[in-house]
């Protein structure tokens, strides 16, 4: 490569380089080496690319995939330029390359912008993919090894575990998994989210965790074995004139071009003054267009040279004879007169025209000529004073025409300034609904009104309605008639509804209001009182509920409870929707249920079937009314500690009644189901 070629490049400000894809690989369980994979390829999705460089990074500069940081990113530099030194010497410099061997220290170090850009060419560069893949292997597997060391073992939870400590350190991970330890005793995907901030980043990672493919992750990284530079040709130069050129070519490469750069210098201010311009290839195609405006306008010498960079780093480059870009006086600008305006244009108010002529001596005399429906009804005589105002006390349409005259010259040019429309303004009411407190009831017919004034000519409205902020119906413009505008909704969906609508005139003149918001509730309803279990013996502990909806607001219930048609419990007034409690006696229960709303409507639902039993049967374990097999392993597993059952029941297990529950008070009550048995 020339000289100069490789000092252009240690110019470039950003090179694209996407991943390399990993090879299929597929096993009944992912190895330790596809989880630090997988970490890697979502660390990475989250932090950078390859040729990353964030120059301040809270105090120290940040580069590569996994945004290596401060002393960090000088290592993994140092690494880099020890594959290939002097090809980093040509890319960086010699002041930053000799800064980068022998510094220790960067826990502070901010590069300037040119610096960023040649280490940005560096890190693009394939010595650089290989250290990085390598590294940040290294450095994520070394993530996975703490998330093991802590005790985590599901390998989706090692994934989102590295995530989270290349962003916020070890002992920030650490203390992580001894809160997620602390909330949930356990620790797996779902805890680790649940106890994570949940931000975009968290997420993003966990539906990955989620959902991983273990096939797509190879049993330790594969490097990218590409080194064929991408090919450009067809290099032409086009539509050069005092303004600039434009410069094209043709990229092709084995696999995939995947940035070009055109850089662009002013050939007397050395290449250290070169911009870069970044292009998209498309069809294999790209070009740009040098503007001189960007060079001080200057006419000269320009040079140029086109960079191809391929997804492996590597890369051609062509450097283009020199370009003179000609020098054209520009002619003497043309005399002409603008006006602007500022101001209220509403009747009442007040609009200032200013008229600004350009082309001549710098001496001039302004005319202003003031219309109303096409007929002029003030002149504002010629004067060195640009500014001329008028306040609108009669309807019409009105524009100014401007006549400037170079004092010197008698040069002549005038302009006419856009129409203005003054009318009576239209004037509407609040929208107001037929329903008090804006409160209506599910199923209801509401009405909202506006009335509506002024305006020029026949008035029309439209209207658009919302609920819970969408748009549920929007209508065409329809006349006002008798200046009120009335419209009617019968909700079919509980929520919060509002109603705009836009008024207009002839004259196109436009005001909308919105309505305040009106609640829409469904009726206050119970139903399905039922108990938690139908059998039971007297000292269970049982649940009464109901399904409540509706009504407004909050709501509180009494549960009345029923034994054999007797009142035996009555709950207080509760927020919930069941009530729990011991059975008191046996007999057959049912229940009762009266609920109240926060503006006290009420209604009430009654049902459930309940039988309890003063004392369970011997042998009926489960206290289930029925003797099985299910008696039997329950039994069985009292016996053996893996159950306990309540001390007032402990009897209907000890069928052999020698005070202890053990196997042979299963045997007997399994001999008892089959019938073999009497209990």
């Amino acid at each position: 490569m020339k000289k100069r070629g490789k000092r252009i490049l240690s110019l470039l400000l950003t090179v694209l380089l996407s991943a390399a894809s990993l090879p299929v690989f597929a096993a009944a369980a992912p190895s330790f080496s596809q989880i630090v994979n997988a970490a890697t390829y979502i660390i990475i999705y989250n932090e950078g690319e390859y040729t990353t460089v964030v120059r301040n990074d809270n105090g120290a500069l940040s580069i590569g995939m996994i945004g290596w940081h401060a002393t960090n990113a000088l290592n993994l530099l140092k690494d880099i330029v020890a594959e290939n030194p002097s090809q980093a010497l040509n890319i960086l410099g010699s002041s930053l390359y000799n800064e980068i061997i022998t510094s220790s220290y960067w826990e502070t170090r901010i590069p300037t912008q040119a610096e960023a850009s040649a280490i940005s060419v560096l890190l693009g560069t394939a010595e650089s993919r290989k250290v990085q893949d390598r590294t940040a292997y290294n450095y994520i597997a070394g993530y996975v090894r703490h998330g093991q060391s802590l005790g985590i073992t599901e390998p989706q939870a090692l994934v989102f575990f590295a995530d989270y400590e290349n962003q916020n350190g070890r002992n920030g991970a650490a203390s992580f998994y001894r809160q997620v330890v602390g909330a949930y005793g356990t620790v797996n995907l779902g805890t680790l989210y649940a106890c994570s901030s949940q931000n975009a980043r968290r997420t993003r990672t966990y539906n990955f965790c989620a959902s991983i493919d273990w096939s797509r992750f190879s049993d330790g990284p594969t490097p990218d074995s590409d080194t064929t530079a991408p090919e450009i040709k067809d290099v032409v130069v086009s539509d050069l004139n005092s303004s600039g050129y434009t410069v094209s070519c043709s990229v092709a490469d084995n696999k995939e071009v995947t940035a070009v750069f055109f850089a662009v210098y002013y050939k007397d201010d050395g290449v250290d003054s070169a911009r870069w311009y970044s292009q998209t290839p498309e069809n294999g195609n790209a070009s740009h267009t040098v503007s001189v405006s960007e060079f001080s306008s200057r006419a000269g010498d320009y040079c140029t040279y086109i960079y191809a960079f391929d997804a492996s780093g590597n890369y051609a480059y062509v450097e283009l004879n020199v370009i003179t870009v000609p020098d054209e006086t520009p002619p003497e600008p043309e005399f002409a007169v603008t006006v602007s305006m500022t101001g209220d244009a509403v009747k009442g108010g007040q609009i200032k025209w200013r008229a600004a002529a350009s082309g001549g001596s710098g001496s001039y005399l302004y005319t202003f000529y003031l219309y109303r429906n096409g007929t002029p009804i003030q002149i504002r005589s010629a004067s060195d004073y640009e500014d001329f105002q008028y306040t609108f006390s009669e309807n019409g349409i009105y524009h100014v025409l401007v006549l400037a005259v170079d004092a010197k010259s008698g040069q002549k040019a005038t302009v006419t300034s856009p129409d203005i429309g003054i009318f009576d303004p239209i004037v509407v009411s609040d929208i107001t609904s037929d329903k008090e407190q804006n409160t209506a009831m599910l199923g209801e017919s509401v009405f909202w009104t506006l009335h509506t004034s002024g305006g020029e000519g026949q008035l029309s409205y439209s209207y658009t309605i919302h609920r819970n902020g969408d748009v549920i119906y929007s209508s065409p413009f329809n006349t006002v008639k008798n200046n009120t505008v009335k419209i009617a909704e019968k909700p079919t969906d509980s929520g919060e509804y509002t109603v705009t609508v836009t008024i207009r005139d002839e004259e196109s003149q436009v005001v909308s209001v919105q309505s305040e918001p009106l609640t829409v509730i469904r009726a206050l309803s119970a139903a399905n009182a039922m108990f938690s279990t139908g059998y039971a013996v007297v000292g269970a502990v049982v649940t009464c509920s109901a399904e409540i909806l509706g009504g407004s607001g909050s709501y509180t219930a009494v549960f009345r409870i029923i034994c054999d048609g007797e009142l035996v419990l009555t709950s207080d007034e509760i927020a919930s929707d069941e009530f729990t409690f011991t059975l008191p006696k046996g007999g057959d229960y049912t229940a009762e249920i009266l609920v109240t709303d926060l503006d006290g409507a009420r209604t009430q639902t009654a049902g459930g079937e309940l039988t309890v039993d003063e004392k369970a049967k011997k042998g009926d374990a489960n206290c289930d009314g029925k003797l099985t097999a299910a008696d039997a392993r329950y039994t069985l597993r009292c016996a053996v500690s893996l159950e306990t059952p309540q001390a007032n029941l402990a009897y209907a297990c000890d069928v052999n009644e020698d005070g202890q529950i053990t196997a042979s008070d299963a045997r007997l009550i399994l001999r008892a189901v089959i019938g073999l048995e009497k209990l």
